[in-house]
C-alpha cells in the first residue's frame, strides 16, 4: 500500500499523513484494500480516493477529531463508490460524510448513507443543498411569527420540516432548468428517500347532491331502488414537496460541521 501511495504525485508530507490517516482508518483491511486497487482498479480510482481521505484528514485535523476504524459493511461500499467519483463538488461531499461516520457512534444507515451519495450527480446535491437553505429561511420566518405571538416560548425544533412546502417552480428558476429536467431530478430524488411529492387534494363540491329512489309501481313490495348520485369532485396535483427525515439527515451528514 505504502508503494502505491507513493507513486501518486503528490506532496510527501500529504502522502505521510494520508496513509497514516488511512491506516488508522481502515485497520487491518488495509492490505486488502491495497491489494485491491493494485489487481483490479485502475490508478484514477486510487487517486481519487486518496484525494478523498485526504480531505477528511484536513476536516478532523481542524477540528480536533479522532477517526474510529469503520467496519467492512461500511468500509467496502464506501471505497468503492467514493473511488469512482471524481467531480470535485462531490469529493468534498465525500469527505464530509466519511468524517461524519468515523467521528460519531455507528448508526446502522451508513450503508444507506453511501448509497444514496454514490447516487447524485452534482447537480442534484447542489440542488439538495438549495433544499436545505430554503427549508432553514422558511422555518427562521415561521419561528418569528410565532415568537411574534408571544404566547410560549418557541424554538426553531417547533417547526418540523414536513410542514415546509419546497416550491417546484423555485429549484426550476434557481438552476435554468426545463420544466421536464427539473420533474426528473426531483423524481430522482423522491426515489431515493431524500424528498417527498405534496399530497394531491380532493376537492368536493359542496353543492347540492340529488338522489333519485324509484321503485317499480306494480310491485309494492319490490325492494330494489336505483339511486342516482350527482358528485362533483376535483383532483388537485402538485409538484411542490417536502423534505423527508432522511432527507434531512443525509444532507447534514454530507455537510462539514
Amino acid at each position: 500500500m505504502k508503494e502505491i501511495i507513493e507513486g501518486l504525485n503528490l506532496p510527501k508530507q500529504i502522502l505521510d499523513k494520508t496513509e497514516k490517516f488511512m491506516s488508522k482508518l481502515l485497520g487491518p483491511s488495509i492490505k486488502e484494500f491495497g491489494e485491491l486497487f493494485a489487481d483490479n482498479v485502475r490508478f484514477r480510482r486510487l487517486k481519487n480516493q486518496v484525494k478523498i481521505f485526504n480531505k477528511t484528514r484536513e476536516l478532523l485535523d481542524k477540528n480536533g477529531l479522532e477517526p474510529r476504524e469503520l467496519n467492512l459493511k461500511t468500509l467496502v461500499p464506501l471505497v468503492e463508490k467514493s473511488s469512482v467519483e471524481d467531480d470535485e463538488f462531490l469529493q468534498d461531499k465525500w469527505a464530509n460524510l466519511i468524517s461524519n461516520i468515523a467521528t460519531t457512534a455507528e448508526s446502522g444507515l451508513e450503508p444507506r448513507l453511501i448509497n444514496t451519495l454514490s447516487s447524485l450527480s452534482s447537480l442534484e446535491a447542489k440542488i439538495l443543498d438549495y433544499v436545505y437553505e430554503d427549508l432553514d429561511v422558511q422555518r427562521q420566518l415561521k419561528l418569528a411569527k410565532l415568537l411574534d405571538s408571544k404566547h410560549k416560548k418557541y424554538t426553531q425544533a417547533d417547526i418540523k420540516i414536513e410542514e415546509i412546502l419546497i416550491d417546484f417552480e423555485s429549484i426550476k428558476n434557481a438552476f435554468e432548468l426545463s420544466e421536464e429536467f427539473t420533474k426528473i431530478y426531483i423524481d430522482n430524488l423522491e426515489s431515493l428517500g431524500l424528498l417527498r411529492y405534496e399530497e394531491p387534494q380532493i376537492d368536493i363540491d359542496n353543492g347540492s347532491t340529488s338522489a333519485d329512489f324509484e321503485n317499480d309501481e306494480n310491485d309494492e313490495d319490490d325492494p330494489r331502488i336505483d339511486l342516482n348520485l350527482d358528485l362533483t369532485a376535483n383532483y388537485m396535483g402538485s409538484d411542490d414537496f417536502h423534505l423527508t427525515a432522511f432527507g434531512n439527515y443525509f444532507i447534514k451528514q454530507c455537510k462539514s460541521e
